[in-house]
């Protein structure tokens, strides 16, 4: 490695033009005719006396002029002086533990003039591999998993088998969140063999990520003395197109139904764009989409629609074309669509007259053949009936009417509902409010989305929808006003609902009254939703249950709240995949197809290793008996495989997408960079150049000492010259 390299080297020919003072002293010196004049024979003795001191100055003169023309175009040469090469020719023996990291998110795979950052960040890596000595030690990671490096403290004898290891890292599609992986650099300085420390970095400076509080570490890292170099490989100008998501919009897709996605594009370029063509990919059938035309900045959401034929798992994706950044330009999702929906209905007063029970028509509604038939598989039992059975698990549980609960009912509601069961309560004369408001209501904090306060018994007409996103009840809005004005109410059950800011709780509908008093609320509870009704499911308290607008609104509200799967098996890039196993199943051959036609690997039933970083939210008596695997950095469809002691032969899909952080490509100024350290001073060497790179292990540039020389010399060059000419 050369001490001092050029970054316009090509410049260095103004050297020669350092000679130009040389060439006026010694034109300035040639020998003329003398012609003796009597005067000047008395001042032979002074010349002669200050002859010495005149050349001698002269001369420095000359020297100061010739080294400012070098100086000069030594300037504008850009040196750089490389610190690691300076100190091994001076004889520097120090050993240091170097720790070196290479980002492989997928912001790295940002490409410019077919070269990524990640690619341009190899390079780097690679050349710095030369500069270190030969007894340091080397500890390289890559940010995707910085608890495994690719080497620890390894000796720098032979450098091939590393250089091939970097050579291989791939951009990966996890998000860079840089404080978790500072803090795994840390713990390896912790345990660092060598008293002396250097972090390196090779990133993009992406502004993402960097929101950690890293002062302390810097603080800390100041004391110690540990050095950091941060090598930006980033572009300035990152024009992109990025999906952001793709999400299924019904909680249920049901065979032969309709089931809606909804795509997320942004446009990140500086220009409208307009034209452009997307791939809508169902079980690997695409069919071309056309994305609305998009402003500069803007973002747009996409609605889909696909059907499926049969029940069991399918695979939904959508592609935009190919851009400067390709890993965020693909998402899937994995759909489990259902032959029929499990809806419980719990009758509060049952009745032997047609139509007079209170869950009559609200059965009817529900068993209604509509775009799937026979979808809602509808069962009806009584309030005493539903305390004596054992507990059941329906996707849908209804309760109309039903004058008390226990508390052992709401416990085991609570956690039915927390995991995605859907709960909707129609009220009637034998409810019980004080009841409902302690055990379900709980201030706010139970199931119930509102208290119970009185039964109203004014009469009036008419239904008002709230225009909300994602409603429930939206399709119910857009009948004619006419369909809802003639809805008659003779009671209702008026309710207080929560104050302050609950996010989860709104009101879907309103009735036409001087109060405008809610008729349908909806609160989420964990994974499922509950959908509280403020009037009976019968027509004892209005005469709505006889128009089809409640058919349509029961439906679309069961449908909306019912138990979902649409995100049990969506994961993101580096979160770990499991599958949990009963206690009481033997399980064979379990293994996991990886995307992109890779080799399956085996997995370890409850076997740790699977596990690089488990998720936060498992337990360890579920690691025990679960299929996991860790090493998702790849987005794409992942498939295990296992044969069960008593089902037989097993599959699970998952569907693995990037992080949608790491479509935002806005850099990190290096100045605000350095304010984030504290006391630390980074160095910040930045490349964002293909011909940048094989000079970036440059150490610090040093134009600005010489700028200084510069200006210096020339006022002393100004101020000797003023002296030296002066008369004698």
């Amino acid at each position: 490695m050369n001490t001092l390299t050029f970054l316009n080297s090509p410049l260095l020919w103004g050297l020669a033009l350092a000679s130009i003072p040389i060439l006026i002293h010694l034109l300035f010196r040639r020998q003329y005719r003398r012609i003796d004049w009597a005067p000047m024979h008395y001042l032979k003795l002074s010349v002669q006396r200050n002859r010495r001191r005149v050349r001698l100055e002269q001369l420095l003169l000359l020297l100061l002029r010739t080294a400012l023309v070098l100086l000069l175009f030594f300037l504008v040469a850009r040196p750089v002086m490389h610190a690691e090469g300076l100190s091994r020719w001076l004889g520097g023996s120090s050993r240091t533990n170097r720790v070196v990291l290479l980002d492989d998110s997928l912001s790295m795979g940002y490409s410019d003039q077919g070269k990524t950052a990640l690619a341009r960040g190899q390079e780097v890596l690679v050349d710095l591999l030369s500069t270190f000595g030969p007894k340091d030690r080397l500890t390289l990671l890559v940010a995707s998993r910085p608890k495994q490096p690719l080497a620890r403290e390894i000796d720098l004898d032979n450098l091939d088998d590393i250089t091939r290891d970097i050579r291989e890292v791939k951009p990966s599609e996890v998000f860079g969140a840089w404080e978790p992986i500072l803090q795994s650099i840390d713990e390896l300085i912790v345990a660092g063999s060598y008293p002396l420390h250097e972090v390196t970095l090779i990133t993009d400076l992406r502004a993402s990520g960097w929101e950690g509080a890293l002062a302390e570490l810097g603080n800390r890292w100041a004391g110690e003395r540990v050095r950091l170099r941060v090598f930006d490989v980033g572009l300035l100008e990152n024009p992109n197109v990025a999906l952001l998501g793709l999400e299924q919009i019904d909680r249920l897709a049901l065979v032969g139904a309709p089931t809606r996605f909804e795509a997320e594009v942004r446009n990140d370029t500086p220009g409208e764009l307009a034209g452009l063509e997307a791939n809508f990919l169902v079980d690997g059938k695409a069919s071309l989409v056309r994305v609305p035309n998009l402003s500069a900045g803007q973002m747009i959401k996409v609605p889909l629609v696909a059907q499926f034929q049969e029940a069991g798992t399918h695979d939904v994706a959508f592609e935009l074309p190919s851009d400067a950044l390709t890993g965020d330009n693909a998402r899937a999702v994995v759909v489990q669509v259902q032959q029929s929906v499990d809806m419980l209905l719990v009758d509060g007063e049952p009745a032997t007259d047609p139509l007079g029970s209170e869950t009559d028509f609200l059965a009817l509604a529900l068993s209604l053949s509509g775009d799937a038939a026979d979808a809602f598989h509808v069962e009806v039992i009584t309030d005493a009936e539903w305390g004596a059975a054992p507990a059941s698990h329906p996707d849908l549980l209804v309760l109309a009417n039903v004058a008390r609960l226990s508390s052992d009912q709401v416990e085991a509601l609570e956690h039915e509902v927390a995991a995605g069961m859907g709960l909707m309560i129609f009220v009637g004369d034998q409810l019980d409010p004080d009841n409902y408001n302690q055990l379900l209501y709980k201030s706010g904090g139970g199931l119930l989305p509102a208290a119970f306060e009185g039964i109203s018994d004014n009469e009036f007409a008419g239904l008002l929808i709230e225009p909300l996103d994602g409603s429930p009840l939206g399709v119910v809005g857009e009948l004619s006003p006419a369909a809802l004005e003639r809805i008659k109410i003779r009671k209702t059950f008026e309710v207080r609902l929560p104050g302050g800011d609950a996010d989860n709780v709104r009101v879907l509908a309103r009735w036409n009254n001087q109060a405008a008093a809610p008729a349908v609320i909806e609160k989420t509870v964990g994974s499922g939703r509950v959908l509280l009704w403020t009037t009976a499911a019968d027509r004892a308290w209005s005469d709505w249950p006889t128009e089809a607008s409640y058919v349509l609104a029961v439906r679309e509200g069961a449908r909306a709240v019912a138990k979902t799967t649409a995100s049990v098996n969506q994961f993101t890039a580096g979160q770990t995949l499991h599958v949990d196993v009963p206690a009481s199943h033997d399980v064979t051959v379990p293994a996991i197809e990886l995307p992109g036609g890779q080799e399956p690997k085996a997995l370890v039933l409850g076997n740790d290793a699977n596990h690089a970083e488990p998720p936060a939210e498992s337990t360890p008596a579920q690691s025990a008996r679960a299929l996991a695997y860790a090493d998702t950095r790849q987005a794409g469809l992942y498939k295990m495989t296992w044969r069960d002691s008593v089902t037989g032969a097993m599959s699970q899909s998952f569907a693995v997408n990037p992080d949608r952080r790491e479509s935002d490509l806005a850099r990190l100024p290096s100045d605000q960079f350095k304010e984030l350290w504290g006391a630390l001073e980074p160095e910040v060497v930045s490349i964002h150049s293909v011909d940048d790179a094989s000079l970036a292990v440059r150490g610090q540039e040093i134009w600005r000492t010489l700028a200084t020389c510069l200006f210096g010399m020339l006022v002393v060059e100004a101020c000797f010259a003023r002296w030296a000419g002066r008369p004698r």
